[in-house]
């Protein structure tokens, strides 16, 4: 692609050192993990190239683009408390080892302060308001210790094989269950659209669905906030394709 993509400037997870080994479920975990933290970063890359390129006469785009970013805090939200409510108290509960997962849990804190302060603006800024560069500012106030955060869990998945393999999966298929228990008006075209399933040469079906659902993602939940998903790096087919703001004012 010409222009600058959604795998910059924040760097993408490789899951090439794990994701084909099949001895424990650990790996299986960290390489979905990382799947979906590789689209939590590929939203956030959207926004901060294509926020200075938005432009601030048309209010419809504005208005559309501060919903998507809105989205992508959501998903965000979603995404952590799932993790703290129920994955990383599970995981504990599993090595019986309290506090194991207490750094990740830390490194939320971490970025939460920067990470409210984007969202509350998103939330409250009236289109005529818009300012693209402050929003890349306020991107940059957490996105460094947000994608340390998504980095280092993946090593603290890994390094659970050496627990009960089948006990960790199931940990994780009950974290999925509460995953999937979203809104898929706002954050289920935001999850396709930010999964490239020709990452890594392909080797991923991420996420995993039925043939059918793509299409009911992109016809049917898409349709409410259809003007937002203009900014996804990909379509709801989870294909690559150009950012639809890289250049402008």
């Amino acid at each position: 692609m010409s222009s600058p993509w959604a795998d910059q400037p924040y760097t993408l997870i490789s899951t090439t050192s794990f994701s084909k080994d099949t001895s424990h479920a650990a790996y299986y975990v960290a390489t979905q993990m990382s799947l979906a933290h590789n689209g939590i970063i590929r939203g956030l890359n959207s926004i901060f190239l294509q926020a200075p390129h938005i432009p601030r006469n048309d209010a419809t785009i504005v208005r559309d683009f501060l919903i998507y970013c809105q989205c992508w805090c959501e998903s965000m939200h979603h995404h952590h408390d799932a993790e703290e409510t129920e994955f990383f108290p599970n995981i504990e509960r599993i090595t019986k080892v309290q506090g194991l997962m207490e750094r990740n849990v830390d490194q939320h804190r971490a970025f939460t302060p920067g990470f409210e302060r984007f969202h509350e603006y998103v939330q409250k800024c009236s289109p005529k308001d818009f300012d693209g560069g402050k929003v890349r500012s306020l991107v940059e106030d957490f996105a460094e210790p947000l994608t340390r955060h998504l980095h280092d869990e993946i090593d603290t998945l890994r390094g659970l094989d050496k627990y009960d393999s089948a006990s960790i999966r199931e940990a994780y298929k009950r974290l999925e269950k509460l995953l999937m228990a979203t809104d898929n008006y706002r954050i289920g075209p935001l999850v396709f659209g930010t999964a490239d399933r020709n990452y890594e040469g392909g080797i991923h079906d991420f996420p995993s669905v039925p043939f059918f659902v793509p299409y009911v993602i992109h016809y049917l939940f898409g349709r409410r906030y259809k003007g937002a998903w203009r900014f996804n790096p990909c379509t709801m087919w989870r294909d690559r394709r150009e950012l639809a703001f890289t250049s402008g004012p």
